[in-house]
């Protein structure tokens, strides 16, 4: 995952993902780019070279929308909206196995995004706790890069080899981490107001997603490994912060974002 956002072409199309497929203004575009510190001449130049390259649409001259294309990955983000209603309770003992096979740089991005760790050299796993079935995971895997011939498959390992296996996701980490980001958020929240709206845009859109990735992302570890009171938190923090995030873009005038624009996930491998 990356929140580098010093490119304005991702910028540029972090906002205009948020604009749900509806268009955006030339003069819009570069009003918000200049939050980011990008001068008109370079917006202009970024908005055409996306074109070029299919990334983006121009109905009408000077105004932009994305293109017409699916974007899962996308959608695969959005997911963290659903809490804790992306997992079930977890029966002890039982694991999801994976093992990629062929080209597997895409498939292994995908596989930690879906909370499965490398246990032992080319087998990974996790806890069979998500609410979806394994076809709904394979799908929701393969509109993240999940290749074809990744074999996914229930098993029963040994105990021992299960509580070593643990480590693979660092819990107390991700405890601390739900703690300090949600410290962040209240944080960040009680300081908006005080900010320019300039200002307040910026940090809504860095910080938001640095929380929504991690949420996204997160290994959506049972209850019996990890404190998921401590991530629901973070959630519900997170579910406020959007909406505050809406109100502070909605500011923003002519053509604001239908939702709180936010850097999105970038695949590696």
């Amino acid at each position: 995952m990356s929140h580098d956002r010093t490119r304005p072409a991702a910028v540029m199309l972090d906002l205009l993902r948020s604009a749900d497929g509806h268009e955006n203004s030339a003069q819009a575009l570069i009003r918000y780019g200049a939050v980011f510190g990008f001068p008109e001449n370079r917006i202009r130049v970024t908005l055409s070279r996306l074109l070029a390259r299919g990334l983006i649409e121009s109905p009408e001259r000077g105004r932009y929308r994305l293109a017409a294309q699916g974007d899962r990955l996308h959608a695969f983000v959005e997911r963290w909206r659903l809490g804790e209603a992306r997992v079930r309770p977890w029966q002890p003992g039982r694991w999801l196995f994976a093992h990629p096979q062929g080209e597997v740089a895409g498939s292994h991005w995908a596989l930690d995004a879906l909370g499965f760790r490398e246990v032992r050299n080319g087998l990974w796993s996790r806890p069979d706790n998500l609410s979806c079935d394994q076809a709904a995971l394979e799908e929701l895997g393969a509109g993240i890069g999940l290749a074809p011939d990744v074999l996914i498959f229930p098993g029963r390992p040994q105990d021992v080899a299960a509580a070593a296996w643990l480590r693979s996701w660092h819990p107390t980490a991700l405890e601390e981490a739900y703690v300090d980001l949600r410290e962040r958020l209240d944080s960040s929240a009680r300081q908006l107001e005080q900010l320019t709206l300039a200002e307040a845009m910026l940090k809504s859109f860095t910080l938001g997603g640095e929380v929504v990735h991690r949420l996204a992302k997160d290994p959506l570890l049972p209850a019996e490994l990890i404190d998921v009171t401590e991530r629901a938190r973070l959630s519900a923090a997170m579910l406020d912060y959007d909406a505050l995030g809406r109100r502070v873009w909605a500011h923003a005038g002519e053509d604001a974002p239908l939702a709180t624009p936010r850097p999105q996930l970038v695949q590696a491998g």
